[in-house]
């Protein structure tokens, strides 16, 4: 697993995340449709409640580990924890989840950055913040 630094994962999430959406919106709306085709999902709100959900998974999961450094997560399958992120957000209004989108960006802000420095020595904690916040934004990247 590639290292991850706290100040490399503040960046992701205060620049390439805090600018998401409006990067998004900035989009022709045939570009908007292009790249949510080629990301699989119906809405941008889906994309963003997906995403949104890891997060909420990821501090659950990263709060444990703090707590004892043998905690176990659930195996996921994937493709059913985004079909369900996807449909928990499904009755709601783009703004909405907009606005749980920034919610949940600040409270792994704050996360991270209360984070103790030897959390960072923790592959567990370490490759969650990789996968979760970085190599994501390279998954959902807006060129």
């Amino acid at each position: 697993m590639a290292e991850v630094t706290r100040e490399q994962t503040l960046d992701a999430l205060q620049n390439g995340w805090a600018t998401y959406v409006d990067r998004y919106h900035a989009l022709t709306p045939e570009t908007q449709t292009e790249f949510l085709q080629k990301q699989g999902f119906a809405r941008f709100a889906d994309l963003l409640g997906h995403v949104t959900a890891w997060w909420q998974e990821g501090e659950m999961v990263i709060n444990g580990i703090l707590k004892d450094p043998e905690y176990k997560w659930a195996s996921y399958d994937v493709d059913a924890f985004n079909a369900q992120a996807v449909r928990r957000f499904n009755d709601l209004e783009e703004p909405d989840v907009v606005n749980s989108f920034n919610l949940a960006r600040i409270s792994f802000v704050t996360l991270v950055h209360d984070l103790p420095e030897e959390a960072f020595g923790s592959d567990k904690i370490t490759s969650w913040l990789h996968a979760d916040v970085i190599e994501h934004l390279q998954d959902h990247d807006i060129s």
